[in-house]
């Protein structure tokens, strides 16, 4: 047996040592421990692998009983394992060069350490109390990684809105807990299903948790606190991704026997909602890249919320770990992407015909639908299930948002062509990643109880997202009323801050 409950608790404690010895190190003892950081992070990514495809031969949970503090890994688990640990090591290795010589590389090494041990605590946690141990225990972990550079106003700003945020989700959270705990003692998190029940109690602890993971994933109203933290170093935001802002999914998937009431549902697709068009629009015009890619992921999230919000279980735990590691990804190449726009704003200006948009736009959008009609028929069995069906609309906005960029700067019938054998192929290998994962994951998800046009909403969404979209990118070149609406738009994307001498 390669991973059993020893190995388990090793992987999980180990980034909290190395994080212990970062804050105490001097030195030299510094370089060395953020590399350890990273083979612990490395080491806690292959006992996921190992634990994924021990647990899709025989299903055996791993568990570690410690009381109130236990830990268990289902296929859940190892799948969000992965997603802690290969975004944790990643960050890791990419900060050893990025910080190299900062005298601050050590306090971000043991933020980065907790983090990771909070972060895969959550994902394992056994019970109830120890769940919300964990959940706190990344925030704190987090507000102490915004503090890296606390010497400058905007980054004490940030730990500020981040604080206060956090503050307000761990109190409803702690509040649900306290109330289950009291009605029917310590609670396992396997057995929440037979304690749930309807009545008042039961609506009050779903919105709780609700609140807790609106505000954790940057959800109207708490949505201020992600765009503030980007004064802290790259690699934070990128570890953003390793179970903290998409931490929200997490929590209501795992809670979801109390998390499901008529009130917190409903506040779970609204907030959904109105956070995936707001940050969708915001992101659009942003400047600058990184603040792009932060209300990029607070539309992102909003999506994640809408699918937990419909009760597709396995189409939001699939995208918060695709997203997890994609925006890592971009986040960490963010400076490329600065040296590029450079380059772009001192080449001339290249004046588009509007009938050159609107013929890109057209064969981007039958592209991606031609596309998704042969995913669909390579990989059957995908459209059997709702979250299949979400994910195949979320894949065909992204498809043809991706090739309306290349036919815009490609367009010739090589580069149609070019785009038609791009994307098939990689629609085919998309919804056959979904079809593996849904596969596996089926078993540790609550069965979907889809509502009635629930796929309809989410197509429906989609639209009028787009048709905002498009309408948004009008005002930007308008005038008047439009350059109007645009300004207020580009103005809502800067928070304004109350920390004196911050600029917004």
């Amino acid at each position: 047996m390669l991973v059993d409950g020893t190995v388990l608790g090793a992987v999980v404690a180990a980034p909290a040592l190395v994080a212990l010895g970062a804050f105490l190190a001097r030195g030299r003892a510094v370089r060395a421990l953020g590399r350890l950081g990273v083979l612990v992070a490395g080491a806690g990514f292959l006992t996921g692998v190992v634990l994924v495809l021990r647990l899709s031969a025989d299903g055996d949970v791993v568990r570690v009983e410690g009381g109130v503090i236990s830990l268990a890994a289902e296929r859940l688990s190892a799948m969000l394992l992965l997603l802690v640990f290969g975004v944790s090591a990643v960050v890791q290795a990419f900060a050893t060069r990025y910080l190299a010589g900062d005298r601050r590389a050590g306090w971000f090494i043991g933020g980065a350490g907790l983090l990771t041990a909070a972060s895969a605590a959550l994902a394992t946690a056994a019970t109830l109390v120890a769940l919300a141990l964990a959940w706190t225990l990344a925030g704190v972990a987090l507000c102490l990684l915004l503090g890296t550079y606390r010497h400058l106003p905007a980054a004490r700003d940030g730990l500020r809105r981040t604080a206060t945020a956090f503050v307000i989700g761990d109190a409803a959270l702690w509040s649900a807990v306290a109330l289950v705990t009291a009605r029917w003692g310590q609670v396992r998190l396997d057995e929440l299903a037979a304690h749930s029940g309807g009545g008042l109690p039961a609506a009050v602890v779903a919105v709780l948790i609700v609140v807790a993971a609106l505000s954790r994933s940057a959800q109207l109203p708490f949505h201020r606190w992600l765009p503030a933290t980007l004064a802290a170093p790259t690699p934070v935001s990128a570890l953003l991704h390793a179970g903290v802002v998409n931490a929200g999914g997490i929590l209501l998937i795992r809670l979801s026997p109390l998390s499901t009431a008529d009130p917190a549902v409903a506040l779970t697709l609204l907030a959904g909602a109105a956070t995936m068009g707001y940050g969708a629009l915001l992101a659009l015009v942003k400047p600058d890249v990184k603040g792009a890619l932060a209300y990029s992921t607070m539309a992102q999230m909003g999506f994640m919320m809408f699918t937990v919000g419909l009760g597709l279980w396995a189409a939001a735990l699939i995208h918060l770990v695709a997203h997890g590691f994609y925006k890592a990804t971009l986040f960490l190449s963010s400076g490329s992407a600065i040296a590029y726009r450079r380059r772009m704003a001192a080449a001339p200006p290249a004046s588009v015909p509007t009938g050159r948009r609107r013929a890109a736009a057209l064969w981007a959008v039958a592209l991606s639908l031609a596309a998704l009609a042969v995913g669909v028929t390579v990989v059957p069995g995908v459209t059997d299930h709702g979250s299949g069906m979400a994910l195949l609309v979320f894949a065909g906005i992204t498809g043809a948002a991706a090739t309306w960029g290349w036919l815009m700067r490609r367009p010739t019938r090589a580069g149609v062509l070019t785009a038609a054998a791009v994307l098939t192929a990689a629609m085919c290998g998309y919804l056959g990643v979904v079809s593996v994962a849904t596969t596996f994951l089926t078993p540790a998800l609550p069965a979907e109880t889809l509502p009635p046009g629930a796929v309809a909403t989410v197509v429906a969404v989609a639209v009028l997202m787009l048709a905002g979209l498009a309408v948004l990118r009008r005002w930007q070149h308008g005038s008047g009323l439009h350059h109007a609406l645009y300004a207020h738009a580009l103005s809502a994307s800067h928070p304004t801050s109350t920390v004196k001498g911050t600029r917004p």
